[in-house]
């Protein structure tokens, strides 16, 4: 909790859309058909929030309840034009997941940036972020989701390829 609980204090107006008490989601069902776990700082964030867009840009995706399998389909789905991007070479040799070292995806922007996982490695609390931007450009960062969101916040982090006022002083978030 200790990775939310830093991005909570990074991003104040969090508590306007956080749940009262966690949310009941069903991670075996979105295990069972990603065919594979998701990270655990990752899972904690969708315990305690819906779905939502920070800075008027990132949208996170984040399951509800009793819809984790159409999120899951949906998660899949969105891989498709990373699929023609690794066919056309055009992905830096990034493939999607389920290939081994694979990208999952779990977030987007309004600009037409994706937001990654590269899976793989021990467990999937070591999977680190891959970032797609709008103008070809690919970042990686070697940490977590919670984490990577934190710095760019905090300015620890830099927001390459990304829009230069993006994520601003004091960002704002919405569902």
């Amino acid at each position: 909790m200790l990775k939310l609980e830093k991005f909570e204090q990074a991003v104040p107006c969090l508590s306007l859309i956080k749940s009262v008490e966690a949310r009941t989601l069903d991670w075996n069902e979105i295990s069972a058909e990603l065919g594979t776990d998701l990270p655990q700082d990752f899972m904690e964030l969708a315990e305690w929030y819906p779905a939502f867009f920070l800075a008027d840009f990132l949208s996170l995706h984040l399951p509800d309840p009793g819809a984790e399998v159409a999120f899951a389909r949906a998660m899949k789905e969105s891989l498709e034009s990373l699929d023609e991007l690794h066919e056309e070479g055009m992905s830096e040799g990034y493939a999607p997941y389920p290939a081994p070292g694979g990208l999952l995806p779990w977030g987007d922007s309004a600009e037409g940036d994706n937001f990654y996982w590269r899976t793989g490695g021990d467990s999937p609390d070591s999977w680190t972020v891959v970032v797609e931007t709008s103008n070809g450009y690919w970042m990686t960062y070697e940490g977590t989701l919670t984490a990577y969101l934190t710095g760019l916040v905090t300015g620890t982090v830099a927001a390459d390829g990304l829009p230069s006022s993006f994520p601003g002083e004091n960002p704002t978030v919405f569902v």
